[in-house]
Order: structure tokens, then sequence, then C-alpha cells
């Protein structure tokens, strides 16, 4: 059975013309990258094709169904992929520059398992965000998503009496209406007994994730917060 010389990695939405057949006004078009003799992938970002289902389907010798469902499935996975990169920027990138103890505390807090097993905590705190913002750095199916502390937004997140996650909800860049929302769930924390934190993130998920945290995540997620924003 011959080797296929594409591997399908998504669905783009940015490129709207077929790179075989020059068709335009598509409404999205399948990232192909390229491999090699071994069916290994041969390239970058910059060496992917964006074709039609039409034009891929016969570049792969698929049906457009197979070609559509695969390239949905790709992308789902790169989408987990960028939601888990912007849970370990949000959790990491503010101890990055951390005193050496602070990271581990940090780090084996979440990593219970690998505290006294002679893995450093700074390597691998170095390690997941290079390998985080190399993921959503990546334009394969679309361009480079926010990655750094000043990018994040802040949340306010509200927890049940039995600390379940109630709400999580962005707070407004405008002070009157931000203001409004903290009365708000203030009120609605004393009426469901609960407890709240306002957190900053790359996102909703990872703002929950970091509202979680133990105190010293929570604590230098506020101070990068306040030094990306002095």
């Amino acid at each position: 059975m011959p080797i296929p010389k594409w591997t399908i990695k998504g669905i783009v939405d940015d490129y709207d013309t077929c790179g075989c057949c020059g068709r335009r006004g598509l409404k999205r078009t399948v990232a192909l990258m390229p491999l090699d003799a071994d069916g290994n992938e041969d390239g970058t970002a910059e060496d992917v094709a964006y074709y039609g289902t039409a034009c891929a389907a016969t570049a792969l010798g698929w049906t457009q169904g197979k070609v559509t469902d695969t390239a949905r499935a790709a992308q789902a996975q790169q989408d987990q992929r960028d939601a888990q990169a912007r849970r370990m920027i949000s959790i990491y990138a503010p101890v990055e520059f951390a005193p050496v103890w602070d990271q581990a505390s940090v780090y084996y807090g979440r990593n219970h398992g690998q505290r006294d097993t002679g893995v450093r905590a700074t390597d691998e705190v170095a390690k997941l965000l290079a390998e985080a913002r190399a993921q959503l750095a990546d334009t394969t199916t679309g361009p480079a998503r926010p990655s750094r502390i000043e990018d994040f937004r802040r949340y306010v997140v509200i927890f049940t009496r039995d600390r379940r996650v109630y709400l999580v909800q962005h707070l407004s860049d405008d002070e009157a209406e931000r203001q409004a929302q903290g009365d708000a769930a203030v009120r609605r924390t004393e009426e469901i007994r609960g407890s709240l934190a306002v957190v900053a993130a790359l996102d909703s998920e990872s703002a929950r994730d970091v509202a979680y945290a133990d105190d010293l995540t929570r604590r230098w997620n506020a101070h990068a917060w306040q030094a990306a924003h002095a």
C-alpha cells in the first residue's frame, strides 16, 4: 500500500483559496502537511498546503466525507492542545522568574509524584512553558494565539459552599462596568454562602485552574497581573 504524501492537520478559516486548483471564496480549507518517504511529517507551518475538500480528497485518494471528518478530528485535537497550553501558561508563567523555592512549591504542588525523584522543578517549568508557547505560536491552522502574561484577562470565579465552581465571568476593561460586575458577584456569593476569587488567565477554563490552585500560585498570579499592568 503506497504511503500517502500528506497528513491532515486541521481546518482553516483564514485561507479561502484552494492551493491546488485555485478556486476562491471557500468557506474553509484543509491544512495538509507534506510527508517524507517514510510517512513522517516533512516540514513546518510554512510548508503546509491549503486545499479545498475536493482537491484534498483527490490528493489523499479519499472521499470528501472522510477528509472532512478527519480534518474536524485533527482540529479538535489541535484545540485541545491549545487549551492545555493556555492552562500551563496561566499557571506557570507567573512563577517563571520567581525564587526557586516558590517555583518548586507550585510545581510539586501540582505534580506530587515527582517530589523527591530528582526532577528539577525549574527545568520542568521552563520545559512546560516552552512547549506551551510553541503550541500557541504554531500557525499551521491559523494565526498565533495569545500566550503572554500581558494577554491575560481578569476573571471573577464564584465557588459554592462545597468549593464547586458556580460561575466564571470575564471582568470588563471598563472601570464602571467592572465595578458593577464585582458588586453583583459579591452579592451572589453572599446569597449562596460561597466564596470568590479574582484571577488572571488566558481564558475562562484556565481561570478555573488558577482559582482552584494553592494560595502561593494565586499570589504570584496577582503579582504578575499587577506587574504587567503597572
